[in-house]
C-alpha cells in the first residue's frame, strides 16, 4: 500500500476518534473519593480484535465509518463513560505493508490535524512503541478534559486506547494522583495479542 493511503486512513481514523469523544465532552465529569468495596474492573477479551483491557463496566460497542478518498474503513469502538472518566478501545484494519517510516509520518499528520481542527492543544507526546509494535502516546487538551491517547499499529491493525478525564491543573494532589492511577491501571492492562 502507498504511503499517501496509509497516511489518509490513520489520520481520518485519529480524527474521527478524536471528533467522537471531544463531543461528548460537554458534560462535566465529577471527582469521586472510591471505597475499598468497588466494584472490580473487568477483563474485556475481544478475540476479534485480537486485545484483552480491564474496564471498569461494561463497555458500549459501536460501529464507526472511515472515510477515506481510496479506500473507506470502519472502526469498532469498545467504550465506557463513568462519573470519573471515559474509557474507549478501537480498532481498525488496515494493510500490513506499511513501512514504520510511514507509520510515524501518519501519527504526526494525525497529531497535527487533530490539534487544529478538534482545537486541542498537546500537553506530551511520547514513543511508545514495543516488539513489533508501532505505538505513540498523545496527551492532549481541549480546555476541561485532558485525553490520554496512545496509538499502536500491530500487523495490519491500528489500536488506540483513550482515557479522558477532567483537566488536573489546580487539583488537589490527592485527585491528581488518583487521576493518574486509573489512567495507568487502563493502560498497563491493555494486550495486543490476546
Amino acid at each position: 500500500m502507498n504511503s499517501v493511503k496509509t497516511k489518509r486512513l490513520l489520520v481520518g481514523a485519529l480524527l474521527v476518534l478524536a471528533g467522537v469523544l471531544c463531543s461528548g465532552s460537554n458534560t462535566r465529569l465529577v471527582a469521586q473519593k472510591q471505597s475499598a468495596p468497588d466494584k472490580p474492573w473487568r477483563e474485556l477479551i475481544s478475540s476479534e480484535g485480537r486485545f484483552s483491557v480491564l474496564l471498569p463496566g461494561i463497555p458500549s460497542e459501536m460501529f464507526v465509518p472511515v472515510p477515506g478518498q481510496i479506500v473507506s474503513t470502519e472502526m469498532r469502538v469498545f467504550a465506557i463513560k463513568t462519573s470519573v472518566a471515559v474509557y474507549a478501545v478501537t480498532y481498525s484494519d488496515f494493510p500490513n505493508d506499511a513501512e514504520p517510516e510511514e507509520l510515524k509520518a501518519a501519527f504526526d499528520n494525525g497529531r497535527d490535524r487533530a490539534l487544529t481542527e478538534d482545537k486541542l492543544q498537546l500537553i506530551s507526546e511520547k514513543d511508545v512503541s514495543a516488539p513489533g509494535i508501532i505505538g505513540r502516546e498523545y496527551v492532549m487538551d481541549n480546555g476541561a478534559f485532558v485525553i490520554r491517547n496512545r496509538v499502536y499499529y500491530n500487523q495490519g491493525r491500528l489500536y488506540q486506547a483513550i482515557f479522558s478525564g477532567p483537566v488536573l491543573n489546580g487539583m488537589p494532589p490527592g485527585l491528581v494522583q488518583y487521576y493518574d492511577g486509573l489512567a495507568a491501571k487502563f493502560f498497563k492492562s491493555f494486550k495486543i495479542g490476546s
